[in-house]
């Protein structure tokens, strides 16, 4: 399915909008947990500063459950592979303990309610067990989701990956980690960039989800906007183009990544 974009001004507007989603489906779906797919990096993190500022405003956020989408993972001494250090810049595991969840804490405290503490990972040792978690808990309720810059890839799913992979292991390409140099400035040079990583796959993201928002922002997403509006079914050479196949689907895009005047 083709996909009209939602064009909003900028990105705190786009980040505004799904707040207040996530919000609203939260209160509405009562006392059951709420199950909220969750990149790292620069895209989705104004939609983290705005659940923040309905915390500070006394939303009750206890039910937030966070699953990231994906990790870093390097060989120990044995060879086995293992999420990254949490404190590294770079961890996804660190990065929701530290910019989406220790916000919404701090927040929370100050408007005196309780403080959502539930994050998810998927286990490098058994990542086909993170699908049966989450389809167990009846799904994700509303996921996350950007497109890589140069060569559209979703979580850690490189191109060419099949539409029906599941949570996995994956050898990450040079341009999925020239795009994360970005991400993470301590990444000075490409090697020191991990080669490897544990991700949802292509059918975690469109058969366990009940909602999609593809965020796009910047004018270093005009590749990828390009390429999403332009698809009606997925496409393995640009993984983001899932978007297309996922129930309730939405595009968000600011203005600089539609290449309109800001």
């Amino acid at each position: 399915m083709q996909l009209t974009p939602q064009i909003l001004p900028t990105a705190n507007a786009i980040g505004d909008l799904l707040a207040a989603r996530i919000v609203d489906r939260m209160t509405a779906k009562g006392d059951a947990p709420f199950l909220l797919g969750c990149p790292s990096g620069r895209t989705a993190m104004p939609v983290y500063a705005a659940l923040t500022r309905h915390a500070a405003e006394g939303s009750d956020l206890s039910r937030l459950v966070i699953v990231m989408m994906d990790d870093y993972v390097v060989p120990d001494e044995r060879g086995e592979l293992h999420i990254v250090d949490p404190e590294a810049s770079y961890s996804c595991l660190g990065f929701a303990r530290r910019d989406i969840l220790a916000p919404i804490a701090e927040a929370c405290a100050a408007a005196g309610t309780v403080p959502p503490t539930e994050l998810w990972t998927a286990d490098p040792k058994a990542p086909e067990e993170f699908d049966a978690r989450i389809a167990a808990a009846g799904g994700i309720d509303l996921f996350l989701l950007a497109s890589g810059d140069s060569d559209g890839h979703i979580a850690f799913n490189q191109p060419g990956t099949p539409r029906a992979t599941k949570t996995h292991i994956v050898d990450l390409g040079e341009a999925t980690r020239r795009d994360n140099m970005g991400t993470f400035p301590e990444f000075t040079r490409l090697d020191m960039v991990p080669r490897n990583g544990v991700t949802v796959g292509i059918d975690t993201i469109a058969r366990l989800s009940a909602e999609v928002a593809m965020i796009l922002c910047g004018e270093h997403k005009r590749d990828a906007f390009a390429r999403i509006t332009t698809a009606e079914s997925y496409e393995a050479d640009w993984p983001a183009t899932i978007v297309t196949e996922c129930r309730n689907a939405e595009l968000l895009v600011d203005r600089e990544a539609a290449a309109l005047p800001v």
